[in-house]
């Protein structure tokens, strides 16, 4: 079986609306969403880093789960983590996020979540292989 690619979730449209909104080139978002997702991948793995938030944050992170991806709401300093591990500076952290976000909120209906964690958390969006 092979994975799905790491922007299985991610719609093109939104890639493109949110890079449009911060200044980025869409294929410049595109590669750092894609970098996101494939070191999630790789350490520990996306069904395993789930599984820990789970078990590790006071309140359940995990707001849906598809066939094809995990919606989280988790605190900010989440992301600080991965922007530090793939060297990203403020706007681009700030593109990124905001990426999740709008991919997290355009799907919840469809995804049956509830955004309203997302007002205080922030979102993490993960394409599960």
């Amino acid at each position: 079986m092979s994975e799905r690619d790491e922007l299985a979730v991610f719609d093109e449209a939104v890639v493109a609306d949110v890079a449009a909104d911060h200044g980025l080139d869409s294929d410049r978002l595109a590669d750092l969403a894609r970098t996101h997702q494939s070191n999630v991948r790789d350490l520990p793995g996306v069904d395993d880093i789930v599984y820990e938030w789970r078990n590790y944050f006071h309140m359940d992170p995990l707001l849906a789960r598809t066939e094809t991806a995990y919606y989280l709401a988790l605190p900010d300093h989440v992301w600080d983590e991965f922007a530090e591990d793939i060297d990203l500076d403020g706007d681009r952290r700030a593109a990124l996020v905001a990426l999740h976000d709008r991919q997290a909120r355009n799907d919840a209906d469809t995804a049956g979540l509830d955004t309203g964690r997302l007002d205080g958390d922030r979102a993490v969006v993960l394409t599960r292989p």
